[in-house]
């Protein structure tokens, strides 16, 4: 059931039986771009396949179909949604778990760094950042992680995309030419199933790497 506005949602941590499981994975939403879409629906599974446990965070319906897109429109969207995400994780036992990934996708990547802030919780915290915005790009220099965008995306410039990529080339994941803002290119389902795949082995490669300090 789609939740009301201004009502949302944590969906329940999923652990494997008999196992005592100390990593959790968390899935920051974009806008429209809720968690049962391709990209982090499939990282999330593979988180969960990877031995972690996995919260999926919604913002709430009035967030989820806001139709703003301009960074001035989405600013105070962005605020609403970290003070959600904040209200929705402020009883998430963090010193429990030996590791965290947060998996984010667009103002999920700016809620995201954000929350790591916040909640001091850098020390063991990796990010994965799908189609990050222009508001992300400051918390590149700080946060433990890799990015992933499109140079066809309509919300930040590909000049942008390109100079993130050489100022940080060790926390690109991929650049994917021509793509849009769901790293797909409209026309070509083939190409879009094919980035999929590629992100999640990126996902699945950083995650076999020691947590840097």
């Amino acid at each position: 059931m789609t939740p009301n506005a201004g009502i949302f949602f944590v969906s329940s941590i999923k652990r494997k039986r008999g196992s005592l499981m100390k990593k959790l994975a968390i899935l920051f939403p974009g806008i429209g771009y809720t968690c049962v879409k391709p990209l982090l629906y499939y990282t999330g599974s593979l988180a969960a396949e990877l031995g972690y446990e996995v919260l999926r965070l919604d913002y709430g319906q009035d967030i989820h179909t806001f139709r703003g897109r301009t960074p001035e429109e989405m600013r105070p969207i962005q605020k609403l949604a970290l003070k959600r995400t904040l209200d929705q994780l402020e009883k998430v036992p963090f010193q429990e778990y030996e590791s965290l990934l947060f998996i984010s996708k667009s103002i999920g990547t700016v809620v995201a760094c954000k929350t790591e802030i916040i909640l001091q919780l850098s020390d063991k915290t990796r990010h994965f950042l799908m189609t990050p915005i222009p508001d992300t790009l400051p918390y590149l220099k700080d946060v433990n992680g890799i990015f992933l965008s499109g140079t066809g995306d309509p919300y930040i410039s590909a000049d942008l995309v390109r100079n993130a990529a050489s100022s940080w080339p060790e926390k690109t994941g991929g650049i994917f030419e021509g793509c849009n803002h769901s790293l797909e290119k409209p026309g070509d389902i083939m190409e879009g199933l094919k980035n999929l795949t590629l992100v999640c082995t990126c996902l699945k490669e950083m995650l076999t790497r020691p947590l840097s300090t």
